[in-house]
């Protein structure tokens, strides 16, 4: 070829490159990246399977073809909040546009554990507190020590970390968790708060095994950015990956003393004249507590300016986390792993905002026990709700079922849960009864009974028996805003029968078929 030829054939070439050179968007980036199930469509179109000629006959296989190909597995990321009731969802529009409706609400959505370690260990297990060992916040089956001692090598984290899959936490950890403690197995970025976890602003984080102060930024800010740092770079790589943004808000504030939730500043003159919705409920501030037990009976009522106070900083701490959670979903979208990711959104325990005259947690109420859940990604029909009673014991076999490693980590002897994976493909449903407790660090309780109280749940009765023997029994399809305890009632003699045996069945039940499996037949009636 002469010299003049090549030239001009590389000239050629170079122009057919740069025309076909893509462009940058009109924000001034590179398009973005495929994700992993785009990817793969992608190498099929760049390349496709050579088809023999008919010179070339075809070749019988020499064994039988493999089953269609499994999709990709999903990037799973999680996000809570700590101390939210399932109504003050309604704060967070974005949340509830970008992943309720954008996927699946589960409407009655339960912690069984409903206080915030018990909440994380199940979690994190996939089991009730006592298979986890994590029944209460402290005491000697409580906090970080509770968790580590008989879950250190089995729990989220490491399955799926050995599943192949990047593993990431930011945010509040179990309680009494320090920097001075190992660092936990099974994570490729582990940065849960420190100090000043309920300050809201001055929090330090643990940022793998480097602590650092971000000055005068706000904690929800922080696990925001976080989270999309993660994101950007775990998405340029092959392996899924598993993200937990576990946010703070709108657990009360620790700022010299306890107080309600600081907001971010750009919120904070937010809601001024938002009134206590919870207030034109039967239960609120109830009247006659005679029937309740002994830890209700001799509260005074909730002060209304002090709630009021409470209500609007806990709606202006959200705004934060509904910021966040949008940020979140942009950044997958941006770098074309939103349709390859399982999105949930969900708190670790409900709160009773002056209902039975409580504010607060950890009660067999169903204010305390319900929490907001809501999911989006592959397989789950956009705009779906569902009313099965789903657990957060549920999530971690649901996750490990995405994995494609459940059966594996169950044969190892660990979960109690179902994946929720039908429920969100089918509607299927869950489960009938579904076993409730709390633990507590109180000797005399501890000597007594070992917990605060423990009860079932059904689609119809709440029942639970006290650590001093008090039972209560509420009708939720009669008595909605749990006001008449019926468990001395002779009408319902035989319901409490039952209720008590489906408690003693579950009690120390172990892995799913017993757990959340079992078929205790139709429900009893009055």
């Amino acid at each position: 070829m002469s010299s003049s030829v090549l030239v001009v054939t590389t000239a050629i070439v170079l122009a057919l490159i740069i025309a076909t050179w893509p462009a940058r968007t009109d924000d001034g980036e590179r398009p973005k990246r495929p994700g992993r199930g785009e990817r793969a469509a992608y190498e099929q179109e760049r390349e496709p399977r050579r088809q023999p000629t008919p010179a070339e006959p075809t070749q019988e296989p020499t064994q039988a073809p493999e089953p269609t190909q499994r999709q990709p597995r999903p990037n799973i990321v999680l996000i809570t909040t700590d101390d939210q009731s399932d109504a003050e969802l309604r704060f967070m529009p974005r949340t509830r546009r970008l992943i309720g409706e954008a996927g699946i609400d589960i409407t009655d959505a339960i912690n069984p554990h409903p206080l915030c370690c018990p909440a994380r260990a199940e979690i994190l297990t996939g089991e009730y507190a006592h298979n986890n060992g994590v029944r209460h916040n402290d005491g000697p089956y409580g906090g970080w020590s509770a968790f580590v001692a008989g879950n250190e090598k089995e729990n989220l984290g490491p399955w799926l970390r050995r599943a192949g899959y990047r593993t990431g936490f930011v945010g509040k950890n179990l309680n009494e968790y320090t920097f001075d403690d190992p660092r936990p197995r099974g994570w490729d970025f582990f940065s849960p708060t420190g100090e000043r976890t309920y300050s809201y602003y001055g929090t330090t984080f643990y940022n793998d095994g480097e602590p650092r102060g971000y000055g005068r930024k706000y904690v929800a800010d922080i696990v925001r950015d976080e989270s999309e740092r993660l994101i950007k770079r775990w998405a340029a790589e092959p392996e899924p990956f598993f993200l937990w943004a576990s946010h703070v808000g709108p657990h009360a504030a620790y700022v010299d003393g306890w107080r309600s939730p600081v907001p971010a500043r750009r919120h904070a003159d937010m809601f001024g004249d938002l009134k206590v919705a919870t207030r034109t409920k039967a239960s609120f501030n109830e009247d006659d507590v005679s029937d309740k037990p002994a830890a209700l009976r001799g509260r005074a009522k909730v002060s209304m300016r002090k709630l009021t106070r409470q209500v609007r900083d806990r709606a202006r701490s959200l705004q934060a986390i509904d910021q966040a959670n949008a940020a979140t979903i942009r950044a997958l979208r941006r770098s074309g792993e939103l349709d390859d990711t399982l999105v949930v959104f969900v708190s670790d325990n409900g709160f009773l905002l002056g209902e039975h005259r409580v504010f607060g947690k950890d009660l067999p109420y169903d204010e305390a026990l319900q929490v907001p859940m809501l999911a989006r990604g592959p397989g789950i029909t956009p705009g779906t709700t569902s009313r099965a009673t789903a657990s957060l014991v549920d999530l971690a076999p649901t996750f490990l079922d995405h994995a494609g490693v459940l059966e594996k980590v169950r044969a190892a002897g660990h979960t109690d849960g179902v994946s929720l994976r039908p429920v969100w493909s089918k509607g299927a449903r869950v489960n009938g009864t579904s076993l409730i407790q709390a633990g507590t660090s109180d000797p005399e309780a501890l000597a007594a009974y070992g917990w605060a109280w423990r009860g079932v749940r059904t689609g119809r009765y709440t029942y639970t028996r006290w650590w001093d023997g008090f039972e209560e029994v509420y009708d939720r399809r009669r008595d909605r805003g749990e006001l008449r305890n019926v468990a001395g009632r002779a009408a319902y003699a035989g319901v409490r029968r039952e209720l008590r045996r489906r408690l003693e069945r579950l009690g120390d039940c172990a892995g799913v078929a017993q757990c959340e499996q079992q078929d205790f037949g139709p429900e009893p009636s009055p």
